[in-house]
C-alpha cells in the first residue's frame, strides 16, 4: 500500500515525488509526519530556539513555500502576514488551520476561565487567543483531526492510510497524556513558575497554577518580580523554568531569591511525547519530599 501511494505521487508530481506541506512550528511537524508518513515532505518555518514573536522567513524558506501544496497554520503571530506573502508567491497554495474549531484562551468565548490558571495580566495571546494549544493533549487530538481533514481535501492522493495513522496518532497522544497524569499525580506543589506563559494549556490540563515571570510580554518590573517571588515562596516552589527563546536572567534571579534550581523546557520542541514527559518529570522532581 505504501509503495502504491508513493508510485502514484511520483506519477502526478514528477521529479518532486512528494507534495510539500509547510507548518509554522516543530510540534506541528511531529503531527504531520505521524499522519502523512512518507507521502509528504514536511517543512517547518520556525527553527530551533527561534522566537515566534520576532520570526521572519528567510529567502530559502520563501522559495520553498512557493513550491508548496499546503500550509497548515496554528495561530502564531507571524502567520497572517506570511499567508498574504505566500499567496502572492504561490497562488495555488492551499492554507488550512490546524486550530479550526478550537476556542482559545484569551478569546471572548473562553470567558471567565481565561486566567484561572495563570497570574493576572499574563495572557500570551495573539488577536485570536493563546496559540499554544498543542500543550493540551485533548487539543492536540483536535489538531490531528483537523490535519487529516486538510490533507484529504487538499492532497487526495494521500488518503490511503490516513485514517489508520490518525487512530494510531490519537492513541499515542492519549498514552502520553496518561503517562503525564500518572507522573504528576500526588504532587503537593501545584504552583509552576515559568518565564513566558506558554504553558497555560498544560497547566489547565493538569491542575497547576501558572506564575509567569514575564510581564505583559516584557522583562518584568521589580514590583512584578517581587510578587512572583512571594507567591513562589508561599507555594514552596523548588524549581523554576526557563525557555530557550527568551532571556533567562530574570528566571535565574528569581531562583536565587527562593533557593530554587532552574530547568530549561522548550514548548516548541518537535518530539511532542518526549516534551510532555520531560516536563512532567521535571515538575515531579521539583516537588518537596
Amino acid at each position: 500500500m505504501r509503495f502504491c501511494a508513493l508510485f502514484l505521487l511520483f506519477a502526478v508530481f514528477g521529479a518532486q515525488a512528494r507534495p510539500v506541506v509547510f507548518v509554522s512550528i516543530p510540534p506541528q511537524a511531529w503531527l504531520v509526519k505521524r499522519l502523512a508518513g512518507e507521502t509528504a515532505e514536511v517543512q517547518t518555518l520556525l527553527g530551533a530556539g527561534a522566537n515566534p514573536h520576532t520570526y521572519e522567513p528567510d529567502s530559502r524558506q520563501l522559495r520553498k513555500l512557493a513550491e508548496a501544496s499546503l500550509y497548515l497554520t496554528v495561530g502564531m503571530p507571524f502567520e497572517t502576514p506570511l499567508v498574504a506573502r505566500a499567496a502572492a508567491l504561490n497562488p495555488s497554495l492551499a492554507v488550512a488551520a490546524m486550530d479550526a474549531g478550537i476556542v482559545k484562551r484569551g478569546t471572548h468565548a473562553h470567558g471567565h476561565h481565561d486566567h484561572d490558571h495563570s497570574a493576572p495580566g499574563h495572557a500570551c495571546c495573539t488577536a485570536g487567543g493563546d496559540p499554544h494549544i498543542w500543550l493540551a493533549p485533548h487539543l492536540m487530538c483536535a489538531m490531528a483531526s483537523n490535519t487529516v481533514t486538510a490533507l484529504e481535501r487538499t492532497l487526495p492522493l494521500l488518503r490511503p492510510g490516513l485514517a489508520e495513522r490518525l487512530t494510531a496518532t490519537v492513541a499515542e497522544i492519549r498514552a502520553t497524556d496518561a503517562a503525564v497524569r500518572e507522573r504528576l499525580a500526588g504532587l503537593r506543589t501545584r504552583a509552576w513558575v515559568v518565564y513566558h506563559p506558554s504553558w497555560a494549556y498544560f497547566a489547565e490540563s493538569y491542575g497547576f497554577v501558572l506564575l509567569a515571570v514575564e510581564e505583559e510580554g516584557r522583562t518584568p518590573s521589580a514590583r512584578h518580580l517581587a510578587s512572583v517571588i512571594r507567591q513562589a515562596r508561599e507555594a514552596g516552589v523548588r524549581t523554576v523554568f526557563a525557555e530557550p527563546q527568551y532571556d533567562q536572567r530574570p528566571v535565574i534571579t528569581l531562583a536565587r531569591q527562593i533557593g530554587a534550581r532552574v530547568e530549561v523546557i522548550d514548548p516548541l520542541a518537535e518530539s511532542w511525547p518526549e516534551l510532555m514527559r520531560d516536563v512532567a518529570t521535571k515538575l515531579a522532581a521539583g516537588d518537596p519530599p
